[in-house]
C-alpha cells in the first residue's frame, strides 16, 4: 500500500503542471477575431467544430494570424500540444513580436514537456532520468527531503552523471552540508571536467569551512571560467579579505562592484579593506556609495516596492 501511494505521489509530480494547464479563453484579441465563428465555438467548448471552422477559414486566408492563434488555442484545449506549437510557430514566422503567440507558446511547450515526462515515466519508471526529474520536481515543490532521496537514487543508478552529481552538491550546499557538497562537486569534476558551477561551488564550500587557501584556489578558477561574473569576483575578494590578503582582495571586490553596481556587500568589504590598508579617501568613497545605495533602497521600500538587490549589511568597518 505504501509503495502504491509513493508511486501515485511520484506520478503526480509529472502531471501536476498539466492539471494547472488551463488555457485562458480570452486574451487581448481584436473584436473581429473574438467574434469569429471559430472563436465562438471555442468558447462554447465545441473544440472539434472550432478546429474545423478555423482550418476552413485559413484555407482561404492563410495570413490571418489572429484566427491561426484561435486554431492554436483550440489545439491546446484539446491537448494537441504539438499541433498548437506548429501553428504558433507559423504566427511567429510572420510576426516575431506577437505577444499572444508567445504567450500561448509557453502553454504548448509546457504541455509537450509534461507529456514526454509522463511517457518516460511509463517506459522506465526506475531509471536514473526519472528519479532526476522527480527530484527536480520535488525541489520546485520545496520538498527538500524527497528531492534529496530522488537525487541519491538517480546517482546510485548512474554514478557517472555529472548533472546529478552537481545537483546533489548544490542541494547539500543549500542545507549547509559542506563536506557532503564537496564530495559531490569533486565527483562531478572527476567524471567530467571542471566548469564554473563546480569551481564556484567548491570555493563557496571551502570558504564556509574557513579553509581559505583551497577556497581561493577554486574561486580563482571560477573567475577564470566566468570573468564577467560579479558573484565570482565578490566571493574571491571576500575569501582573500578573510584570509588577510587585503591588497589582493581590493581589485576583486572592485571588479564585483563594477560588474554589479548595486552590490552593497562589495562596497562594504571594499570600505573595510581600504580602511585596514590606511586608504581613508578610498574607504570614505566606498562607504559613501554604500550610503547612497541604502538611501535608495529605503526610498524604494517606502514607496511600497521591495529592494530585491541586496540585504542590509553591518556598517562598522
Amino acid at each position: 500500500m505504501l509503495q502504491a501511494i509513493s508511486h501515485c505521489r511520484q506520478a503526480s509530480l509529472f502531471c501536476g503542471t498539466l492539471l494547472c494547464l488551463v488555457v485562458p479563453v480570452t486574451n487581448g484579441f481584436t473584436q473581429i477575431a473574438e467574434a469569429s465563428p471559430a472563436a465562438r465555438a471555442l468558447y462554447r467548448g465545441k473544440y472539434e467544430e472550432a478546429r474545423e471552422l478555423a482550418t476552413r477559414h485559413l484555407e482561404n486566408r492563410p495570413t490571418d494570424l489572429l484566427v491561426r492563434i484561435i486554431l492554436a488555442r483550440t489545439d491546446l484545449a484539446m491537448g494537441k500540444y504539438g499541433e498548437a506549437l506548429g501553428e504558433l510557430k507559423k504566427v511567429l514566422a510572420s510576426d516575431p513580436q506577437s505577444n499572444d503567440a508567445l504567450y500561448y507558446l509557453s502553454f504548448a511547450a509546457r504541455g509537450l514537456s509534461q507529456q514526454e515526462y509522463a511517457r518516460l515515466y511509463r517506459l522506465s519508471p526506475d531509471s536514473a532520468r526519472v528519479h532526476q526529474i522527480l527530484a527536480e520536481s520535488a525541489l520546485e515543490a520545496q520538498d527538500i527531503s524527497l528531492a534529496d532521496t530522488e537525487f541519491h537514487k538517480a546517482f546510485e543508478i548512474n554514478p557517472h552523471s555529472v548533472e546529478v552529481a552537481i545537483e546533489l552538491a548544490e542541494l547539500e550546499r543549500s542545507q549547509s552540508k559542506f563536506d557532503e557538497a564537496i564530495t559531490y562537486y569533486s565527483k562531478a569534476a572527476e567524471i567530467g571536467s571542471v566548469d564554473y558551477e563546480i569551481a564556484y561551488g567548491l570555493g563557496a564550500c571551502y570558504t564556509y569551512k574557513h579553509d581559505y587557501p583551497r577556497a581561493i584556489e577554486w574561486l580563482r578558477k571560477s573567475v577564470a571560467l566566468a570573468p564577467g561574473s560579479a558573484a565570482s569576483h565578490f566571493a574571491l575578494g571576500s575569501a582573500l579579505f578573510q584570509s588577510g590578503d587585503l591588497n589582493a582582495a581590493v581589485p576583486e571586490l572592485a571588479a564585483s562592484a563594477r560588474l554589479e553596481p548595486r552590490m552593497k556587500q562589495a562596497y562594504f568589504l571594499l570600505g573595510r579593506a581600504y580602511s585596514k590598508l590606511g586608504r581613508k579617501p578610498d574607504a570614505d568613497a566606498a562607504f559613501q556609495k554604500l550610503d547612497q545605495l541604502d538611501s535608495s533602497a529605503t526610498s524604494v521600500q517606502s514607496s511600497g516596492s521591495p529592494d530585491h538587490v541586496n540585504k542590509e549589511v553591518p556598517r562598522n568597518p
